[in-house]
């Protein structure tokens, strides 16, 4: 992690992307736009920054599913959650999502 953020134009991300892809090394969890909106729908982080976020994700998600969550995040955000459409109705997670409470009044996880 320390040899490839070391290099111009590597952040966090990147090298968590190139460590988990490449190597299937999970030193972290790479948060893109799609991992950082769906955090904060889900309720899973409040922050703001990437970095933040990627914390409050390492506190919560199992490590052995470190390499895949940015994935799921990705394809979920992809095909179900848009930033401008999401479609609570159809999502798998609505019951969990604060996000989707005019769906389900009361959803709230308590991280």
């Amino acid at each position: 992690m320390e040899d490839l953020i070391s290099l111009p134009g590597v952040a966090r991300k990147t090298a968590n992307i190139v460590l988990s892809s490449s190597f299937q090394r999970a030193e972290g969890i790479a948060v893109d736009t799609h991992v950082r909106r769906l955090s904060q729908r889900l309720g899973l982080s409040k922050e703001q920054n990437p970095d933040k976020i990627e914390r409050d994700l390492m506190k919560i998600v199992p490590k052995e599913d470190w390499l895949d969550f940015n994935y799921m995040l990705v394809n979920h955000g992809r095909a179900v959650c848009p930033s401008r459409k999401p479609r609570c109705p159809e999502c798998q997670l609505k019951r969990f999502c604060p996000s989707a409470s005019e769906f389900y009044p009361g959803n709230e996880l308590d991280l």
